[in-house]
């Protein structure tokens, strides 16, 4: 593993508000969301773009992806959709030099406001993350709808 923020927060070294984890993948929630409920998905493995990862994980990455999308259409946040996007290597604006999947919310006519908060982002950056409590909150009730859906 390397520096990188994703890395450090892999290892415990920076704190993230946890969503899900097994042995290839961690899904935690982004400090500066487009939206509530907004989840990042990151490979154990460091690897700057997707072709980079062996099958297996990226399978991993992906159907992780998956399962959290379906978490929070059973939550209650309720989405209309799911936004996946993985932005792969720099010149494609990756602001974190990590494979990451966003996994976003997204609600019926949120167009100009998600649109909105792309723009907003950079003053998003500048101004600090998202209160903690904010995210456990929606964290818990991710992980909550994950546990029904797996059976426990």
């Amino acid at each position: 593993m390397t520096d990188c923020i994703f890395c450090r927060i892999i290892r415990g070294e920076l704190p993230a508000t946890r969503v899900y984890e097994d042995a290839d993948v961690l899904a935690f929630m982004d400090i500066f969301p487009l939206r509530r409920g907004h989840v990042l998905v990151i490979p154990r493995e460091h690897q700057v773009q997707l072709h980079q990862l062996s099958p297996e994980v990226r399978g991993r990455l992906i159907d992780t992806g998956a399962r959290i999308a379906q978490a929070l259409y059973a939550s209650s946040l309720q989405p209309a959709a799911a936004h996946f996007a993985i932005n792969d290597g720099p010149a494609a604006q990756q602001s974190v030099p990590h494979v990451h999947l966003h996994v976003l919310p997204r609600y019926a006519g949120d167009g100009g406001r998600f649109l909105l908060r792309l723009l907003r982002k950079p003053f998003d950056l500048a101004l600090g993350p998202a209160a903690a409590g904010g995210l456990e909150a929606d964290a818990a009730a991710i992980r909550a709808a994950l546990a029904k859906i797996d059976g426990h």
